[in-house]
Order: C-alpha cells, then sequence, then structure tokens
C-alpha cells in the first residue's frame, strides 16, 4: 500500500473569518463552525485514489475540488473514500467544514471537548481490485495448545483473482496458504495475555495474473476471553480485570497525542498491575490499540456518549454509526475483549438492543455490554433484554456497601465495576485500599451471595473539566486521578499499587477502622484527672446518627459535599481516663441521661460539638437554642442549663472547604482534637463547665434535644 500524507499546514478560518495557518492533525477548543482547505497534488498516479480521515470532532463535510465527497462524518470515526473520478494530478483542493458545537452527537459535559481535524488524513494509492478489508478469527481447542483460525477477505468489488495469506510469528513463517476463504489449523501456538502478549504477523496479498497487486499486514493474537458463571476466563483461567480508566487527552494535545506519549501512558497503567484499560468514552486513536496489543493490556473500546438522551434519533444515529466504525477499525486487535455500547445514558429498550445488535453484527466474536449506573433492579432487567454478556455498575459511594449489594443482586453472570472511587476517595488513601481489597474479596467470594469479575477505578490522569463544581474538582481540573496532568504521581498512585498487590498475596486490609489508625492522631489540651464520671444510663445510637448525617451530605449537591465522614469522632483508644470509645448522640427523640451520686458544686461536660450541618460557626443562628441540661439531686431539687449555638457550642468540623478552622464557643474551652488522616477527618471535642449554686450530690444529669436540628454529641458528664 502506498500513502501520501496529507498532514501538514492547511488554511483554517473559524466561522467566515480571515484564512491562518493551521496544522493538521489539531484539537482545539470548540468554536462552531469552522473550516480547513489544503491544496495538494498527487504524488504518483494510481488505477485507485483513496482519501481517509482517521478523525475529527464533531461533525465533518468534506468536499475536493468542489464535489461533495461525504455530507456528514461523525466524531471519533474513521472514513475512506474513493476519489479516483475526482482527485487531479495537480492543484487539488480539499477543504472541511467542521462543527464542534451544534452535533446532537457531539460535544459531552462529561470531559473538556476538543474540535478540529484530530487524526491524519491520508492519501491512499491502489490498483483497480484492492482489499477493502480482513477480519481474522481463532478459536482455541485442544486444552489451549493449538487453534483454528480463518481470515475473511473483502474485496472492494468482484475479484477473480487469488489470496496468499501468511502467518508469522518471531519473524519466523508457521503458516500460509492460498485462497479466498481461509480456515486453517495451528499447533503449539503462542497464546497472548497479558503476561505473554505474543503476537504474530498476518499478511494477506491479493494476486492477480502473477502479480502481487494489494498487500494487507496486522498483527493478530490467539487469545480466548469469555464468560463463566461469575468470572471472565482468559486462555482458560480465570482473570480479574484490574483496571483503569483512561481518557486520550494528555496536557494540552487534546485528541491528537503524539505517539510517544500514547505508549508512555500505557507503559505506566501496566506498571501498576492494572492487567485492563477501559478506553472512555469515545473510540480512542488507532495507534493506542497497538500499543496495547504489544505491551498486554486488555482494553474495551465505546462510541462516545455521556449522559446522552437516546430518545434523540440524532444521538442514536451518531453513536450506532461510530460504534460500527469503531468495530470494523479494531477488530483484529488481540487487546480488545468486549465492547462497550454506552456509558451512563438515558436509555430506550430500542437503543439497548440496536446497539447490542450492531457489536454482534460486526464482530460476533467478542462479549458486549454498556457502561451504566441504573439501579441494581433496572440493569438486571434490561441487560437480559437485549442480551449482554456480562453486568456493569458504577457503585460511587463513601464505602463499598453499595457495590456488595450490586454484586448480591447482579449475580447470574459476570459483574465488573466500570467505574468507581471518584471524589469520594479522593486523597483518602486508606479508604481507597478499604474499597480494593473488598472489591477483590467479592471476587474471590465467588459465590451468588455476591461476585465480583472485575473493577475498574475513575480514573488514570487529570483532566480539565469546567463543568463538575466538587470536592475533588479545582481551577477547572478533576483530580481524582491516579496521576495529574503531565503523569507525575498523586497520593492515590501507591496505595492504588499496593493495595492490588496486598490483596492478591492474600494480605488483608484490616478493615476500615484498622486502617485508620495508622494515621489516627489525637491530641489533649486538659485532663481530667480529679474527676469521677458519671454511668450513661441511655442514649442515642451514635452508629444511626453518622449515618443519618453521612447519608444528608451525601444527598446534597456535590458542590455541597464539604465534609466527609466515615468514622466521625470515634476515639481509637482511650486517650484520657474515663472517656469511652464512641460518644453518646443526642436526638430528638431520646435524652442522654447520666446517674451519679457525687457531691459537688459542678458538673463538667466532654464533646458538646455538633455534627450536624448546625454548629458553630459553619451553622445556625449565633445562641439558637440546641439542647438543655437537667442536674437532679438527691433531695428532688433541679437545676437547668440552655445549650445554645456559639455559646456553649460548636461544630464538631475542625476543617471545611480547603481550610482548617477554629470553632469556639464562648463559655466551652477546646478540650481535644483527633483527626483521621488529615485530609480526611477533622474534628473538636471541647469541655464545658456548668457552676451549680450550690455543692451538692448529684443523682442524674439528662440532656434533651431542643428539636432545632443539632446532632449534640456527649462523651461523658464528670463530677
Amino acid at each position: 500500500m502506498k500513502t501520501q500524507s496529507l498532514n501538514g499546514i492547511w488554511k483554517y478560518r473559524v466561522g467566515h473569518g480571515a484564512w491562518e495557518d493551521r496544522y493538521v492533525p489539531f484539537s482545539a477548543l470548540a468554536v462552531g463552525h469552522s473550516e480547513c482547505k489544503r491544496e495538494f497534488d498527487l504524488e504518483q498516479s494510481a488505477e485507485r485514489v483513496l482519501l481517509r480521515f482517521d478523525g475529527l470532532n464533531y461533525e465533518g463535510k468534506a468536499t475536493l475540488n468542489g464535489v461533495t465527497v461525504c455530507e456528514k462524518m461523525v466524531a471519533y470515526s474513521e472514513y475512506t473514500f474513493d476519489v479516483t473520478g475526482i482527485v487531479k494530478e495537480k492543484g487539488n483542493i480539499l477543504a472541511v467544514e467542521l462543527e464542534d458545537l451544534s452535533p446532537a452527537f457531539g460535544p459531552s459535559a462529561g470531559w473538556e471537548n476538543f474540535g478540529g481535524i484530530t487524526r491524519n488524513v491520508t492519501l491512499i494509492y491502489k490498483a483497480k481490485h484492492y482489499i477493502e478489508d480482513v477480519f481474522f478469527t481463532s478459536k482455541l481447542k485442544n486444552s489451549y495448545t493449538d487453534a483454528e483460525y480463518s481470515v475473511q477477505i473483502t474485496p472492494n468489488e468482484d475479484f477473480d483473482g487469488e489470496y496468499r495469506t501468511t502467518l508469522s510469528f518471531d519473524g519466523e513463517v508457521v503458516d500460509s496458504c492460498i485462497g479466498s476463504d481461509i480456515e486453517r489449523e495451528l499447533k503449539n501456538v503462542a497464546l497472548w495475555s497479558p503476561e505473554h502478549p505474543n503476537l504474530y504477523r498476518l499478511e494477506v496479498e491479493m494476486i492477480e495474473s502473477g502479480e502481487v497487486i494489494d498487500r494487507y499486514t496486522c498483527a493478530v493474537g490467539f487469545r480466548e476471553f469469555k464468560c463463566s458463571r461469575h468470572r471472565f476466563v482468559l486462555n482458560g483461567k480465570e482473570n480479574f480485570l484490574r483496571g483503569v480508566c483512561k481518557h486520550e487527552m494528555y496536557g494540552n494535545f487534546g485528541h491528537t497525542v503524539p505517539d510517544e506519549l500514547i505508549e508512555k501512558d500505557l507503559r505506566m497503567i501496566k506498571e501498576t498491575g492494572c492487567n485492563y484499560v477501559r478506553l472512555v468514552h469515545y473510540p480512542h486513536a488507532k495507534k493506542t490499540l497497538e500499543i496495547a496489543d504489544r505491551l498486554g493490556l486488555m482494553v474495551s473500546e465505546e462510541p462516545g456518549l455521556w449522559w446522552a438522551d437516546t430518545t434523540n434519533p440524532e444521538v442514536c444515529e451518531g453513536s450506532l454509526e461510530a460504534l460500527r466504525r469503531t468495530i470494523l477499525r479494531d477488530r483484529n486487535h488481540a487487546s480488545i475483549v468486549f465492547w462497550l455500547c454506552f456509558n451512563e445514558c438515558k436509555f430506550t429498550e430500542q437503543f439497548l438492543i440496536d446497539s447490542a445488535r450492531t457489536c454482534r453484527e460486526c464482530d460476533p466474536t467478542r462479549l458486549v455490554s454498556g457502561a451504566n449506573c441504573m439501579s441494581d433492579e433496572d440493569t438486571l432487567k434490561y441487560y437480559n433484554l437485549c442480551g449482554f454478556d456480562f453486568y456493569t455498575m458504577h457503585p460511587y459511594a463513601s464505602s463499598p456497601a453499595k457495590g456488595v449489594r450490586s454484586a448480591s443482586v447482579l449475580h447470574d453472570k459476570p459483574l465488573i465495576f466500570t467505574e468507581w472511587g471518584g471524589y469520594y476517595i479522593y486523597c483518602q488513601p486508606l479508604l481507597f485500599s478499604e474499597f480494593i481489597h473488598r472489591y477483590y474479596d467479592l471476587y474471590l467470594a465467588n459465590s451468588d451471595a455476591g461476585a465480583l469479575a472485575g473493577a475498574c477505578f475513575w480514573y488514570w490522569a487529570e483532566i480539565r473539566d469546567f463543568h463538575r463544581p466538587g470536592l475533588a474538582c479545582a481551577d477547572g481540573v478533576l483530580k481524582e486521578a491516579l496521576v495529574d496532568k503531565d503523569r507525575n504521581p498523586t497520593p492515590l498512585y501507591k496505595p492504588f499499587c499496593d493495595a492490588w498487590r496486598d490483596a492478591e498475596c492474600g494480605k488483608g486490609s484490616g478493615g476500615m477502622y484498622g486502617d485508620y489508625v495508622d494515621l489516627y492522631e489525637f491530641r489533649a489540651h486538659s485532663s481530667l484527672k480529679g474527676l469521677k464520671p458519671a454511668v450513661c444510663l441511655s442514649a442515642g445510637d451514635y452508629g444511626a446518627v453518622l449515618k443519618k448525617i453521612r447519608d444528608s451530605i451525601t444527598q446534597t449537591p456535590s458542590h455541597n459535599r464539604s465534609r466527609r465522614l466515615i468514622l466521625g469522632l470515634v476515639l481509637q483508644k482511650e486517650e484520657v481516663k474515663g472517656i469511652s470509645l464512641t460518644p453518646h448522640a443526642l436526638t430528638d427523640e431520646d435524652p442522654i441521661v447520666f446517674e451519679a451520686s457525687t457531691e459537688t458544686d459542678k458538673i463538667t461536660l466532654i464533646g458538646m460539638v455538633s455534627l450536624s450541618n448546625k454548629g458553630y460557626p459553619l451553622g445556625g443562628a449565633y445562641g439558637e437554642d440546641a439542647a438543655r441540661v437537667k442536674v437532679i439531686f438527691d433531695d428532688g431539687s433541679a437545676e437547668s442549663f440552655d445549650i445554645r449555638n456559639g455559646i456553649e457550642l460548636t461544630t464538631a468540623f475542625s476543617s471545611h472547604l480547603s481550610s482548617m478552622i477554629d470553632p469556639r464557643a464562648d463559655r466551652a474551652e477546646r478540650f481535644a482534637e483527633l483527626s483521621y488522616d488529615k485530609n480526611v477527618e477533622n474534628f473538636v471535642i471541647n469541655r464545658l463547665e456548668l457552676p451549680l449554686s450550690e455543692k451538692k450530690t448529684v443523682k442524674r444529669v439528662e440532656i434533651t434535644s431542643s428539636g432545632n436540628g443539632y446532632a449534640l454529641l456527649v462523651y461523658g458528664v464528670y463530677l
């Protein structure tokens, strides 16, 4: 195949403005309507001249010498046109009109969008007859030592000649034959896997009158990837998919990434211990697949959808066309183990059926599914309706519990978490490790009660994103990644590598509670020496209160989630004699009651902080009633004290947004501070002394809520 690159300096303009020079391929911020054009001469003569676009964004119309070659090319997709009757020997004008904002199947709110002719433009010189497509398939047999393989050859038009197919390995020919429908057997095949990415070279020659008039070559691999109950099986061995989600963008290159940087990315991913990369959320450059083949990384591809509305016919048409063209382009790559038809969309049943059918018609050899965040029940229904081979789920949450539930429901075929992580574990390495160990435990369980076939972390490298205010987004950069935009490791990189290694070696995480001991820090400001603790008779369930507050934070808009709660104010050990390990929680319904029999002229309360959104200075009006303390004496008399916001009570949180804060109350003083990794949870504990009118024997202390929304925590009462 002889080619002529049309990359280089083109003329470019936005709208109908002035022309300027622009190097093609390029990625540029969206401008709406733009035009590119260049003049070229043919470098040789040929019976057929083909024009190939490897990809553009998001919609393009191409004309050559004033003749429309294509009215609409959809995003990311490869197009090849026979321009034999249009092209001239000299002075050809190739023009492309681009739309990068208006197409329905176009820009997404899920990542930074780029317009442009993002990939190569090429002229291909051919004979009258040429090879239009080759499809290689194989089937392993005899305990995975031998293989049957077939080569389906499609010419551009009816051809009466013959084909010679040659298969080589490590520079030596291992099989060769003449024929048009190739079905062969091969003994002692070298299998492709992440551990041993063995590749063969397939060459197909088109022969006419004894001469080779066209030649097709590609790398192929022998491997079998299938489902077996709860697990994926690669070459007869059960295989847990350890993966990351990878966008194509790198630094300021957009979708036009140099080959050496694509390779750097994939090599780094392989070094983390991953065996799978989910190429999100659109078709990536062809070079990505070639490198994945060679390095030994399993990959999946998808058409370019993110929360798209598949009730829109233009969205459906565009995505199905991009999916079809991507499968036909890449189906010979050993690294591709399945196709994903969509990512997190508003579905119609017909779209699910059509997308599954498109995959199977273009490639009946690979598994098919879609990247999904529907409910477990809807997933069960619709994935079986359209015949997907395995389930997916995106169990974003502050604990692994959501994923565990999905695994218990979606258990009749393999389940992979095609996304997990996000801002919930951003800069929380210990929680990160807990997720990985819990997910790998599901794989080891291999049970109808809950099993997992793989987990793909969101995500590999930071990207620009100006649409997601939240905990892990700063200055227009989505930060919840393993490496930054320049591929420097973030604080999550090493825990990611270590946790997978430890999980596979059977080294447990120790559980979330135990993990946090290492980064737990307690700083006492005063002691309780000489004081006697009262006995707590009844108190609200701290765990239930913690869960309620945690859920309320999770359900608020992401930009308001300024606090993260995992353990809350549970003390890891008794730093001060007499303090219990868990604070007592005051609910609106039930008081906290302490019993004593001590003569005193004052009582001391430890805690006096609010875990809810109310608590000075973060929430609630200054001076607002939060609770009431009633002291009952042995003679039947009593004294009462109001607990007011900012006077006797503060918030429990000592960090807010990106800053530490210093919560202070007029009458209370700081008793202690504690942290579970300063990136995760930071708290204060206060000390409040209430002087009694006279020295008496205290029999009972009752603390009741004022019903104003404060979640008051009390460690104890001391006399």
